[in-house]
């Protein structure tokens, strides 16, 4: 799932009991945490509203390992900028919109408007889409993924080591432990070098096909 998943107003579907509807919220981008701390305010200084809330508005996470100045440093990187996952009972049973909340939400500062438009009356995700979201939250949780990634036959530099400053091709990539193995050559034979993410950097474009 590449993207948030914008449910369409005129589609056709059975409204999911209370504890089960999901919504995606646009929200302004890099102010995600912020719209989350307004909606709970709101959620806790509103009683009504508060009795509404399904669970914890959900901004979706990973961590990434970035590389600064050869050390590691380990970030939380959202899955979807711009996007809140809102957990609400903002349909009632017989499938009306509780037209009240959901113009107290897209009032709140920091949300732009439900996924489906400002103008068009929201549905919630359906069982499958909410299944498969909670499934990438799931595969994203696990450890820290290298931020930079890399292609067998790209050409990088060599940052660290007996063979610092050479270039080389990228022969092999082990993604999930950030190492590669990498081809220099040096008097006219290829040395493997298995080496971190963090011992190489990208050969810049006006240096590539020198090897």
């Amino acid at each position: 799932m590449s993207r948030p998943l914008d449910r369409k107003a005129g589609s056709k579907r059975l409204i999911p009991e209370a504890k089960d509807q999901w919504y995606v919220l646009h929200v302004l981008s890099n102010k995600e945490r912020r719209s989350v701390e307004n909606l709970n305010r709101l959620f806790k200084e509103d009683e009504e509203m508060g009795a509404l809330l399904q669970s914890a508005p959900l901004v979706p996470t990973e961590k990434v390992e970035d590389v600064r100045n050869g050390k590691k440093y380990i970030v939380e990187r959202k899955l979807y900028p711009g996007y809140v996952y809102l957990n609400f009972a903002l349909r009632r049973p017989d499938g009306s919109l509780n037209n009240d909340a959901w113009y107290k939400i897209q009032a709140v500062d920091g949300v732009i408007s439900f996924a489906c438009g400002r103008n068009k009356e929201p549905l919630p995700m359906s069982k499958k889409d909410v299944e498969e979201l909670m499934a990438e939250i799931e595969r994203r949780s696990g450890a820290a993924r290298p931020k930079v990634t890399y292609t067998v036959g790209e050409e990088v530099v060599v940052l660290d080591g007996a063979f610092a400053g050479e270039h080389g091709v990228v022969e092999m990539v082990d993604a999930e432990r950030g190492r590669l193995r990498v081809g220099v050559t040096m008097f006219g034979r290829s040395n493997p070098l298995d080496l971190d993410y963090t011992q190489v950097a990208r050969l810049p474009e006006d240096e590539k096909g020198s090897i």
